[in-house]
């Protein structure tokens, strides 16, 4: 069949009925038919039958989508999205197969300024040249994107209209409208060597600020009894998928990081010498994770009974098609929030996720008498001191570190 020769509504029909065979839920094959419905509409508008890549750009590029009126504001997903959906069309027409890979995050930024845009692409370039994580150029990229949209609101064109104050008066607005104070300094590092790039802006580098206080709640992580209720539901409880339950032990276990549990390979698993050995995302120092016999007995059931077949060496694969790893944070924290929710334990003030798991899994070696450095070689730090935020998840701990009060109320000048 010439796959050419398909008007759209059969192109984008064809790619649905790939979608059913492959086991896409019904939630995500009506994403796509909204998707779909818009592109059909878009090329009426512009008396198109068939698919070209000039409709396909348009379609990617329409500031109606990527810019909601509701918002006024640029919309990164939405442009994913709106690039899988032609990329999906694009892969159907060269091979008869649709690749169901996700789309990279990577968002052509609307920046209208030319000047400013150079700016900004000389930037990327330089991260690319860096070699950074993807995660890392992501967020770079983007907190400078924020910082040049705030430029071109004030009606600037250029990097020389920058004046003394803009920084710190940026700095504020985004805290107030993109990012939680708390987790600004991980974007924020960023503007630093985009600010280097320029003479006009270099004099302004003093305005970044050097430390950023974060906010330390004391966290209320799992108790022995809530560790061991959680655990008997592992055991007892009827339809867990055995995908869920290695994955909630081996964080309660480990305090693996969520990053790290997607990350987990076939080959990392040493079988004959009981440890599974990881490269740790967030240090990229080696860790090497004793395989007890819990989290080995939770692997085995996993890897023989239920486990995609699959080419991929990921462990962790998603439970419905197209069976690609887990990659998101957001994935480990819904698994480990069913897990527990459904382990009857008091919900109100807790959060859930790998960050949770994590405090709890070293105060209940710090309530079991272990020795700090053993704590923090047990977690994988790459700074030893880092194991200290964990005292505040035991309270009799932190009673031992306050001081006496002064007897009777006595009071020495």
């Amino acid at each position: 069949m010439d796959r050419s020769t398909l008007k759209l509504t059969e192109l984008t029909d064809a790619i649905l009925s790939q979608m059913d065979a492959s086991g896409f839920m019904k939630s995500t094959r009506g994403f796509y038919v909204t998707l779909f419905r818009r592109l059909c509409r878009m090329a009426k508008e512009r008396g198109d039958n068939y698919y070209t890549i000039e409709l396909g750009q348009a379609f990617i590029g329409d500031q109606s989508h990527v810019v909601p009126e509701n918002t006024e504001r640029y919309h990164h997903e939405r442009t994913v999205a709106y690039k899988r959906c032609i990329k999906l069309v694009e892969s159907y027409l060269a091979t008869g197969t649709v690749d169901w890979t996700p789309a990279l995050h990577c968002a052509a930024f609307p920046v209208e300024s030319d000047a400013l845009r150079t700016s900004f692409l000389k930037f990327l370039s330089e991260l690319t040249n860096r070699e950074l994580k993807p995660n890392t150029i992501d967020g770079y990229r983007r907190f400078t994107y924020y910082f040049i949209e705030y430029l071109e609101g004030k009606g600037y064109r250029s990097l020389a209209d920058v004046k003394r104050g803009d920084i710190a008066a940026f700095i504020s607005v985004i805290c107030s409208e993109r990012y939680q104070a708390t987790s600004l300094g991980a974007h924020m590092p960023g503007l630093k060597p985009f600010l280097s790039m320029f003479g006009e802006t270099e004099p302004f580098l003093p305005e970044i600020p050097g430390h950023l206080p974060k906010k330390r709640d004391i966290l209320k992580v799992y108790s022995d009894d809530e560790y061991n209720r959680i655990i008997a539901h592992l055991d007892e409880a009827e339809g867990l998928s055995f995908r869920n339950k290695a994955i909630t032990i081996l964080a309660m276990n480990t305090g693996l990081r969520a990053v790290d549990i997607c990350a987990v390979r076939l080959r990392d698993i040493d079988w004959e010498h009981g440890i599974i050995h990881i490269v740790q995302q967030k240090t990229g120092r080696t860790h090497d994770i004793p395989l007890t016999e819990a989290i080995g007995n939770a692997l085995v059931d996993y890897l023989l009974n239920e486990r995609p077949v699959s080419d991929l060496d990921f462990v962790f694969l998603r439970s419905v098609a197209p069976h690609g790893p887990l990659m998101s944070h957001a994935g480990i924290r819904n698994i480990l929030f069913n897990v527990v929710n459904d382990s009857d334990i008091e919900a109100k003030g807790r959060s859930y996720g790998t960050r949770i798991t994590r405090h709890s899994t070293a105060s209940r070696m710090l309530r079991n008498g272990v020795p700090l450095p053993v704590i923090s070689e047990a977690l994988g730090h790459g700074n030893k001191d880092s194991v200290m935020i964990y005292i505040t998840t035991d309270n009799a701990k932190l009673a031992e570190c306050t001081l006496p009060l002064p007897r009777g109320g006595a009071c020495h000048g």
